[in-house]
């Protein structure tokens, strides 16, 4: 009997299939030695490579590094304690990469856009910042706004920087953050200092520099700002650092007051939580009293006083505070209106701070 033999085949393949990711990583390589590459011979190639390295990793308004601290909390804890991670929500991730797929069905244009990134570019650069789909609220004359104020003081009361300067309101600007320029929230700041002063007498030492070019070292940047502003103003008896909030819908971004819809303001108070802040307590209680004198006169625009870890630079002065007006959601113009509310209540805390001293 002869014996059997089994024979199995198998099948391969010459050429394996390309996993998509490897795809993606090669290409992403190839973007940023691109960008390095063009850097040398065509400056305006450079400005479409660089926007579309942007898109790509430009995912949160703040710093892409807090997708890491969010998903390590551990790597909240690394650096100089006070730089505090934005949460970063599914839809700031997802959103900027569904932008760059977005066809607007009313702009033909935006179709020769996605096929020829030049376009887009020179777009961007060319298009001016105009206000969308908000509604200016326009201040009545008053003819005693037109009397001249005697000041209280020849010297600043009151110092206004923004730490993250870059931070900007997309209703207006169509998006959330400039990178190493002047967002929405500098004009906010320059707002309130104008009404501080041509209406009720308060002089202010605003500041316009750039602090958050670098966002990771933003708070350090803006530390040198501030004791600057306190040693050029010794007089100084409020210090407010102006931002926005992030992440909130338009819907909770609203208030009504007087008759007229602007943006809503939240006071931030740092702790000893993470480095040493022993005297924390009199700025809360002086964000607690400022809280209650902006409601009292403009009831329901101010959401409360909320405590976090950081020390926000506080520690350089009592009666430092960090306010949030508004958010991502509103339009510059509200923000602005807001502002310009906030400056009676702010004089009103001046003048007992003065009373006081």
């Amino acid at each position: 009997m002869q014996p059997s033999y089994y024979y199995s085949y198998k099948r391969y393949r010459l050429h394996k299939p390309v996993k998509p990711w490897l795809v993606l990583i090669v290409l992403f390589i190839f973007l940023i030695m691109s960008v390095s590459i063009m850097d040398n011979f065509s400056p305006g190639l450079l400005s479409v490579e660089r926007w579309c390295l942007n898109q790509l990793i430009d995912w949160n308004d703040r710093d892409p590094r807090s997708i890491m601290l969010v998903a390590v909390p551990v790597m909240a804890w690394v650096g100089n304690n006070e730089d505090i991670p934005q949460v970063v929500f599914p839809a700031s991730i997802a959103v900027p990469l569904v932008r760059m797929f977005g066809i607007d069905r009313h702009s033909p244009r935006s179709i020769l856009e996605l096929q020829v990134p030049l376009l887009a570019a020179i777009n961007m650069q060319q298009e001016k910042t105009v206000p969308v789909s908000a509604p200016e609220v326009v201040a009545e004359q008053d003819n005693e706004l037109m009397q001249p104020v005697t000041p209280i003081s020849e010297q600043s009361l009151v110092a206004i920087y923004n730490t993250h300067t870059g931070e900007t309101y997309a209703l207006t600007d169509g998006t959330e953050r400039f990178n190493g320029k002047r967002g929405g929230v500098v004009k906010v700041a320059a707002a309130l200092g104008r009404e501080l002063e041509e209406k009720y007498g308060i002089k202010a030492a605003v500041s316009d520099t750039i602090n958050d070019a670098n966002y990771n070292t933003s708070y350090t940047r803006s530390q040198e700002t501030l004791r600057k502003l306190l040693k050029d103003n010794p007089s100084v008896q409020v210090v407010l650092d102006i931002h926005r909030d992030a992440g909130k819908p338009r819907e909770n971004s609203l208030v009504t007051v007087d008759g007229s819809t602007v943006a809503p303001v939240l006071i931030i108070v740092g702790s000893d939580a993470r480095s040493p802040f022993p005297t924390w307590r009199q700025n809360y209680e002086f964000a607690r009293e400022l809280a209650d004198e902006i409601n009292k006169q403009h009831p329901g625009l101010c959401l409360g006083v909320r405590i976090k870890e950081g020390r926000y630079n506080q520690f350089l002065h009592p009666r430092a505070v960090l306010l949030e007006i508004g958010s991502v959601s509103n339009s510059t113009e509200e923000a602005v209106q807001t502002a310009k509310l906030l400056a009676g209540p702010l004089a009103e805390l001046v003048k007992r701070c003065i009373d006081t001293d």
